[in-house]
């Protein structure tokens, strides 16, 4: 998990440092960040200094997220090791139309993947894996229907035999509608889990074996696109129950 991310889930954290803006008192680097994040929400920053006591509402809980991981977002731009691809994804997602609060909320979902999407230490970040998540943007954010329907077609068609092909085309269809109907973005371990309970569970054991290896093989081409990176593909393979991840 990111540090400032870590740092301002905690809602005292996160309260007291609205409070101190407002007072006018000094901010740290990382203060200064959380501020012009919730500058930029002002509807989650309302929500939040609306709050009184300890306990947090679902949606003040949602609010604190969200603030924490966009001022986050904004520390990659001061971090040298992520600098460049930080600002690289930027500049790719403004090319296809983003707005800057749009680029802000793709960037802090690659943080909250990274903090919570495995089983792994959250007290550490997988600055790597972030690094090479910002590296996949330009590729997602140059996606049109266009290309997606042609990266469909050309996977069907490479099938080895006619149930592979209805395996593969069951499954592309239902990975892209649950990952990239309101437009594309990282695969991540919700979207398989959400695509193994809709489409493999309640199958035959036949049935799973030829969609999960179709979803393997659907992972290995969005690699070789640029879409899913290898860090990325191996732990969604391991997600998958697959052997070779």
């Amino acid at each position: 998990m990111h540090p400032v991310l870590a740092r301002f889930l905690t809602a005292d954290a996160a309260k007291e440092t609205l409070r101190k803006e407002k007072a006018g008192e000094p901010l740290t680097p990382e203060e200064q960040l959380f501020v012009a994040a919730a500058d930029a929400n002002p509807k989650q920053r309302a929500m939040l200094q609306g709050v009184s006591g300890r306990a947090l509402s679902s949606d003040a809980q949602a609010a604190l997220v969200l603030l924490a991981a966009h001022a986050a977002a904004r520390a990659l731009t001061e971090d040298p090791a992520l600098t460049t691809a930080t600002q690289k994804a930027r500049e790719a997602l403004k090319e296809e139309g983003a707005s800057d609060e749009e680029s802000d909320a793709f960037i802090a979902s690659i943080l909250l993947e990274e903090a919570f999407g495995y089983e792994q230490d959250v007290d550490a970040f997988d600055a790597d894996y972030v690094k090479e998540s910002l590296g996949e943007v330009p590729a997602l954010a140059a996606l049109s229907k266009e290309t997606v329907d042609a990266l469909f077609l050309a996977f069907i068609k490479g099938a080895p035999s006619e149930p592979d092909r209805k395996a593969r085309e069951h499954m592309a269809r239902a990975l892209f509608e649950i990952a990239w109907a309101e437009g594309p973005t990282s695969i991540n371990p919700e979207h398989l889990e959400t695509l193994l309970d809709n489409e493999v569970v309640q199958e035959s054991d036949e049935v799973q074996d030829a969609r999960v290896r179709a979803t393997v093989s659907l992972l290995q081409t969005l690699g070789h696109q640029g879409l899913v990176g290898p860090l990325r593909l191996t732990r969604l393979r391991a997600q998958l129950g697959d052997d070779d991840a």
